[in-house]
């Protein structure tokens, strides 16, 4: 599994490009070492650099962190789709109140 430190640091090392890290860190307003530790995994990113990352990459923080395309597959964890909603579904929803079942088997 690719942590989510190695997938920021290829990131932001593939999308700095030629700019070099002292430039690129002077834009974002952060240390060039701060840029070098983030980018060789040794630091973690702090939120505001996070923000700052996303403002000079004009991205979401989501589109940082790209879904996996098959998360079950890494992680064996089940993986369900959606509920669908059909006009029949919706109206026989289905409520579950005990003190009226006990009422009712009472009377039986």
């Amino acid at each position: 599994m690719v942590h989510l430190r190695a997938r920021l640091a290829a990131f932001i090392r593939n999308a700095r490009g030629d700019v070099p890290q002292r430039v690129f860190a002077r834009k974002i307003g952060v240390a060039q070492s701060t840029i070098m530790r983030i980018e060789n995994e040794d630091q973690n990113v702090t939120l505001d650099t996070l923000e700052q990352l996303c403002k000079a990459f004009r991205l979401d923080v989501g589109d940082l962190f790209p879904a996996d395309r098959d998360p079950a597959r890494k992680t064996g964890a089940r993986v369900y789709p959606p509920a669908m909603r059909t006009p029949s579904a919706a109206s026989s929803a289905m409520v579950h109140d005990s003190a009226r079942q006990k009422t009712k088997s009472s009377k039986s």
